[in-house]
């Protein structure tokens, strides 16, 4: 947390001399995707969106910035857009605000049915995508999957859709070389094979 809180003092100074911002928020130093790895990301992700940081680093990164877990990455994607959502706050639409609702206000009068409601819900609700929103009973039907299986999921369904490479052959062997050339000089004898 002291680290988020020095990222985000920084923030301040750069937005203050009005230069770009970056910062490493949105990170766990948990080795494996669980409470801890959500808990780091969503403070840094929130902490992040309200220092204004402009350009952040850290979603899907685990252990101490060493490696990158896919199905993180997943669920970092759904905590950043949250942040990002909090950030927006909430807009008032009518003046005062939708006060024309309560004029012949009942008990059996349904707010969700109403049509001001149907226009502006999408508009302030967040639907994520992987994020369990739904009731108990409907969980179960749907096989009560976690979060870590709705993000492997996500992962497989992208990997699968992934658009083919837009780099020409030429320059992808050109990089593998660049690559492989730069692995060796650390020490690494092969890289695994990139299919791209």
């Amino acid at each position: 947390i002291e680290t988020m809180m020095i990222d985000s003092a920084y923030t301040q100074i750069g937005k203050y001399l009005n230069l770009p911002t970056h910062a490493y928020m949105g990170l766990s130093d948990s080795k494996i995707n669980d409470s801890q790895a959500g808990l780091e990301t969503g403070i840094g992700a929130v902490m992040a969106a309200l220092s204004g940081v402009n350009v952040i680093s850290g979603p899907g990164m685990m252990n101490f910035e060493s490696c990158q877990s896919l199905e993180k990455l997943v669920v970092d994607n759904e905590i950043c857009g949250m942040a990002c959502r909090a950030i927006e706050g909430i807009s008032q639409r009518d003046e005062p605000i939708a006060k024309n609702l309560f004029e012949g206000f009942t008990q059996e009068t349904q707010f969700l049915t109403m049509p001001h409601t149907r226009k502006w819900y999408k508009e302030e609700h967040t639907f994520p995508g992987i994020i369990d929103r739904d009731t108990y009973d409907y969980w179960v039907s749907l096989g009560k999957k976690s979060i870590a299986d709705r993000a492997s999921e996500e992962v497989d369904r992208l990997l699968k859709e992934t658009p083919p490479s837009l780099l020409d052959d030429d320059i992808l062997q050109e990089l593998r070389k660049i690559m492989d050339s730069d692995a060796k000089a650390c020490g690494v004898s092969s890289l695994p094979e990139i299919k791209l």
